[in-house]
């Protein structure tokens, strides 16, 4: 077990304190069985032994582990079926195929092979079994964004008292949940978990797999608008993480956001509210953004106030903060070592890290997603940084917005031009809007321009950047806006962080 100060832990779940010596190792399997797989999928074992045990689950032959179990997945693109072969070679100790599969005539003697009905329901099988017998309490968040960073956030308060793990990258959907719970140990105490959605039921879904005991809902916005029909089917099948949590569980939502409170009204057990805001019970204000590296802020909860700092900057990353202050206060962690882990944060990768170059240029790397929501507050703290010379927004198409699309990148590139920026540069299809809404706006169209791929949009900029310059690149993952910012590390010199 990991602790830093503390010889008890602290756990609502068994309503009291557990030893830190003691040890969870009858609690859950480190290594899985032939057997056990056999049995939790209800499946049947066509070649090897039961005793077989496996060191991990795989789904893709090309990341796979010698010793893992490869379960061939039947997907829209690729069928893992073709690639037995390839999981074998690289050391696989056994396969699950599906009843449509002949079982492969060579097959080795000595590794497994299980037929189950559906290889995907078996995958989400086995991590429901491996969740079954993990007694550590597992964290849910969701959110239209800054799901990731809330993790994180969540992460390094909980650290501080616990042995914490969260799930890894973005492991997040019907696919990735379930390999993330394989990643469990029996010395983890709080597993912090994300879910993702692209369609109504796919949260309670994974919530029958992780069954969690706290969930944390940071907001719903305009995200994913192609798949729904308005924001309240969005908020709908958001909610279905607050309709997993058992009766006696805690939902931790943004008492900010309207369809979030509707939400939460609507569940029976244990509620914290945070936000920006005096109606919560976890709050912030007096909000400073000091730089790219320091947002200070007043932080009040039940009734006292104390001064935090993070080394982010913007309000927007006080709000993701402020749900990790009251998971922590959930778990009765002193607020005193939540304020110290607050102080630890650090971005995560393309979701606001600030790249520096000895030319004096300055980039904001935000380019892993984006939406309407998420990039107004990337604009408002582009806005408010004061340390250069012109603030420069490189905006990539925002995706799956549906029929509401165009105005809804007008609309960003109304506001852009309002908070003062200097330049727009929009990059691929929709983002044409962005900057037609700045130039509206009031921005020269001297400042404004628009590329329909990125490769020019970066020889474009290269040749307009200067010192000075501080640049902000944000757009959905698949306009690949990382490759501006390689492009600039190939051409000038990062400094060392």
């Amino acid at each position: 077990m990991s602790f830093v100060t503390n010889l008890t832990i602290h756990d609502l779940r068994y309503n009291g304190t557990r030893p830190a010596t003691a040890t969870l190792m009858d609690m859950i399997m480190q290594q899985i069985p032939a057997a056990q797989v056999e049995a939790c999928t209800g499946g049947t074992l066509i070649r090897g032994p039961r005793s077989l045990v496996f060191s991990g689950v795989s789904i893709d032959s090309r990341t796979l582990r010698a010793g893992d179990l490869f379960f061939a997945i039947r997907g829209r693109h690729h069928d893992g079926h073709r690639f037995i072969a390839a999981a074998l070679e690289r050391g696989a100790a056994g396969a699950v195929i599906d009843d449509r599969q002949d079982p492969p005539a060579d097959f080795p003697a000595d590794r497994v092979l299980l037929q189950v009905r559906d290889t995907h329901q078996a995958l989400k099988d086995l991590a429901a079994e491996v969740r079954r017998r993990w007694h550590g309490s597992l964290v849910a968040v969701t959110g239209s964004m800054g799901k990731t960073t809330t993790k994180e956030f969540a992460y390094h308060v909980l650290r501080t008292e616990f042995s914490v793990y969260r799930s890894a990258g973005n492991l997040n959907n019907l696919f990735g949940l379930p390999l993330a719970l394989f990643g469990l140990s029996p010395d983890d105490h709080i597993g912090i978990f994300e879910m993702g959605m692209s369609a109504a039921g796919e949260i309670r879904e994974m919530c029958a797999v992780a069954r969690p005991d706290v969930g944390i809902l940071v907001n719903v916005a305009p995200v994913h608008l192609e798949f729904f029909g308005s924001l309240e089917d969005i908020a709908r099948a958001k909610g279905e993480l607050a309709e997993g949590l058992r009766p006696d569980g805690t939902l931790i939502y943004n008492a900010a956001d309207p369809l979030v409170c509707g939400i939460a009204s609507r569940f029976p057990g244990n509620r914290i509210s945070f936000a920006l805001s005096a109606a919560a019970d976890v709050r912030a204000d007096e909000i400073e953004v000091l730089g790219l590296d320091e947002t200070r802020f007043r932080l009040t909860c039940g009734g006292l106030s104390w001064s935090a700092t993070i080394p982010l900057g913007g309000a927007h990353y006080v709000a993701n903060a402020l749900a990790a202050v009251a998971l922590g206060r959930h778990y009765r962690v002193a607020m005193e070592q939540i304020i110290e882990g607050l102080r630890c944060l650090q971005p995560v990768g393309m979701r606001g890290q600030v790249v520096r170059f000895r030319e004096g240029i300055t980039v904001i790397d935000d380019s892993y997603n984006s939406n309407p929501r998420a990039l107004c507050s990337m604009i408002e703290t582009l806005a408010q940084v004061r340390s250069c010379t012109r603030r420069i927004l490189v905006a990539g198409e925002m995706l799956e917005l549906g029929p509401t699309a165009a105005a809804l990148h007008y609309d960003c590139g109304v506001f852009a031009a309002e908070r003062g920026l200097d330049m727009v540069v929009g990059v691929q299809g929709a983002a044409r809007e962005i900057v037609r809404g700045a130039v509206q706006a009031g921005l020269p169209e001297t400042r404004a321009w628009f590329f329909s791929q990125v490769e020019p949009a970066a020889d474009f900029l290269l040749r307009q950047l200067r010192a000075g310059d501080l640049v902000l690149i944000k757009g959905s993952r698949g306009v690949r806006l990382e490759r501006i910012l390689a492009q600039l590390q190939s051409t000038f010199t990062a400094q060392a962080s």
